[in-house]
């Protein structure tokens, strides 16, 4: 259970500056998407930030993404894809392709990268490394 709290936290898109070659600080920020990674790779969308590019694009809870970008994900890591995919410069691009449950065929939506309130992605089931039942 502990290996599922710490890929649902890490499967959060955050906000994280970094410190770029340069020295100059770079933010990198997400699409507002909590996910969680299939057995094959790809990600299911378990929730979407209210007012995030994901939103307002309309990515639903229970997509299921099978590609970011030109990267396809089944067989792939779920922190490469997060670190390395997912994430990226606020204002930068990233294209998801995904399905949904009982739509026939794929979607595809570009969302644009910005800068998301860490505080928003705090699940109540998830605190201090173990799961708490619902109530």
């Amino acid at each position: 259970m502990n290996r599922f709290v710490a890929l649902f936290l890490l499967g959060l898109f955050l906000l994280v500056p970094v410190t770029s070659v340069s020295g100059e600080e770079q933010r990198f920020g997400g699409v507002g998407l909590q996910v969680v990674p299939t057995i094959t790779g790809e990600l299911v969308v378990l929730n979407v930030l209210e007012e995030t590019p994901a939103s307002e694009k309309g990515v639903l809870p229970g997509d299921l993404i099978f590609q970011v970008d030109d990267f396809p994900l089944q067989g792939s890591d779920f922190g490469v894809v997060v670190s390395e995919h997912l994430w990226g410069p606020v204002d930068s691009q990233v294209e998801i392709f995904y399905r949904r449950p009982g739509v026939a065929g794929v979607s595809r939506v570009v969302l644009k990268r910005s800068s998301i309130d860490p505080r928003l992605t705090v699940t109540p089931a998830a605190q201090n490394g173990s799961m708490k039942s619902a109530e």
